[in-house]
């Protein structure tokens, strides 16, 4: 007599199919769209879309450091997905957050911690407190290159140029050759009509990132406020490549190629401006004629294009 054979156990899928990770995520399990997304991808590693939900689950389960390192394996294998960029970003906020609360928990009248809560502040519009701040950081740590440029560009902000003047030059002590503290220092040059160390600062910016389209600009205005047009539309042209809806750089150069006598490129330039204008909100329009670098927070009204 045959033995009949015996009952063959149902064979255990060895990869999860696709699309069940996700499935799982939906229905809020995340543990098990965790161990679904980790069976698939042990099977195909280079599958992405697995990939994307054991982030996500990751961080719904707060394992918030193993989200950060999937995200970062699928960007490593996409650099452009979107959706892998998106939440990393959010990520990153959730990481940064949880480092500021150590800081200010563990050390809260050090020297770091006065800077970020002046970043905290200058973030909510707040700058005396943000000023207080860094004043408190600085105290704590004259030598801060990162708390002099901070105060530089906040007072800057304010319209406050000699003092920020002068935290650009304790700045400049520290490091000559630094982007922010050369920039900065053209700006405050250029707003008090200094021209030639405007022009100077900006050269010196420029030399350290040649694709700066703010640098370009400002040197740009720079030489047409000090008469020298024909040298300013290379580097107005430069910064307009560099951003084409930066509305300062299209109207500065409407009024290099009009003093230079170049009408069509002029009136070509204004058509941009008017373009651009009517694109945005009026609050988004820099004062292009009071403040052609932005450097005021409330602008003004945009000039007409005749204007001198």
């Amino acid at each position: 007599m045959l033995l009949a054979p015996a009952a063959t156990a149902a064979p255990v899928r060895a990869t999860a199919p696709p699309g069940a990770a996700a499935r799982a995520f939906d229905r809020g399990d995340y543990p098990q769209a965790v161990a679904l997304a980790r069976q698939r991808l042990r099977a195909l590693p280079r599958d992405t879309s697995a990939r994307l939900v054991l982030a996500r689950a990751e961080a719904a389960l707060g394992r918030f450091e193993d989200a950060y390192q999937s995200f970062r394996r699928v960007l490593a294998l996409q650099p452009r997905s979107t959706d892998a960029l998106y939440y990393l970003s959010i990520l990153g906020g959730v990481l940064a957050q949880g480092e500021y609360d150590r800081l200010f928990a563990q050390a809260p009248e050090s020297p770091r911690a006065h800077q970020l809560r002046g970043d905290l502040h200058v973030a909510q519009e707040r700058p005396a407190d943000a000023e207080a701040e860094y004043k408190a950081a600085l105290e704590a740590a004259p030598a801060s290159l990162d708390v002099l440029i901070a105060l530089g560009d906040l007072t800057r902000h304010q319209s406050r140029f000699e003092d920020a003047l002068g935290y650009y030059g304790r700045a400049a002590e520290l490091a000559p050759h630094n982007y922010d503290v050369l920039y900065g220092s053209g700006v405050c040059r250029s707003y008090r009509q200094e021209y030639p160390l405007a022009i100077e600062s900006f050269h010196e910016a420029l030399r350290v990132d040649p694709s700066s389209a703010p640098a370009h600009l400002a040197l740009g205005h720079a030489l047409l406020q000090s008469g020298q047009a024909a040298a300013a539309v290379p580097e107005l042209e430069a910064a307009a490549r560099l951003e084409p809806r930066m509305l300062q750089a299209q109207y500065l150069l409407g009024r290099a190629y009009r003093t230079l006598g170049r009408a069509q490129d002029a009136e070509a330039a204004f058509a941009r401006v008017k373009k651009l204008v009517d694109g945005q909100a009026q609050d988004a329009a820099a004062a292009l004629e009071g403040d052609p670098l932005g450097q005021k927070k409330q602008p003004e009204a945009l000039p007409p294009p005749d204007k001198p």
